[in-house]
């Protein structure tokens, strides 16, 4: 029998974001599953606003068609762009970054914040976090002044600033941080103290996982 697949699904046309999830998802499947990625062939190179997130959730369609077949989808943009078209029509087990997340802070039952990469994206995660049923958890959404193309180019550029907000996003009262993008993946920053780091492909993963046809004993 052969292994389980989990499909990392882009839907922006940065091959090594794809690549940075792949990597963190290979790393905590348990064995008898494996991750592969799909980029988007056309669209913007991150998804940083409202107009790229809509131009994302109306290519679902398109992507989903052209990527391989398997026996699960995250979806690879923390924000979750054209989720309810993926699980409509992939007819597997699917979920995106933030809903994931979201999700675990749920059931943490903890105040957590999320830190993102550009001001624009601050509506639209405080919307997916009330679609998720975790607003009275939020301690607030903070914003990098640069979006995730700039943050893998320059990671050094933003330490000062990931501190910073992660100081802010403790004050407001979170007890938790969760990185909100896939550009955060395979970074490493000094999180302000008191902080537990929550990544999206973590929580992803675990849910998942447990969907996934299990291997034979």
């Amino acid at each position: 029998m052969s292994d389980a697949t989990l499909l990392v699904l882009n839907p922006n046309t940065s091959q090594a974001m794809t690549e940075a999830v792949v990597s963190a998802a290979r790393a905590l499947l348990p064995p008898g599953l494996r991750a592969i990625g799909w980029t988007a062939s056309a669209g913007p190179p991150v998804i940083k606003d409202r107009p790229s997130y809509d131009a994302a959730a109306a290519a679902m369609p398109a992507l989903l068609a052209e990527a391989p077949r398997a026996d699960a989808i995250l979806l690879a943009c923390f924000g979750d762009p054209g989720l309810a078209v993926l699980r409509e029509r992939a007819g597997v087990p699917v979920t995106g970054l933030a809903e994931a997340a979201i999700l675990a802070a749920r059931q943490r039952g903890e105040r957590f914040a999320i830190l993102t990469a550009g001001a624009a994206w601050v509506p639209i995660l405080t919307d997916c976090v009330a679609a998720g049923g975790a607003s009275h958890l939020l301690a607030g959404v903070f914003a990098l002044d640069g979006d995730g193309a700039a943050l893998r180019a320059d990671p050094e550029r933003f330490r000062a600033q990931v501190r910073a907000l992660s100081a802010r996003a403790r004050a407001a009262g979170a007890r938790r941080l969760v990185p909100g993008g896939a550009a955060f993946e395979g970074l490493r920053f000094d999180w302000a103290e008191g902080l537990a780091v929550d990544r999206p492909v973590e929580a992803a993963v675990t849910l998942l996982a447990h969907a996934l046809p299990k291997p034979p004993a």
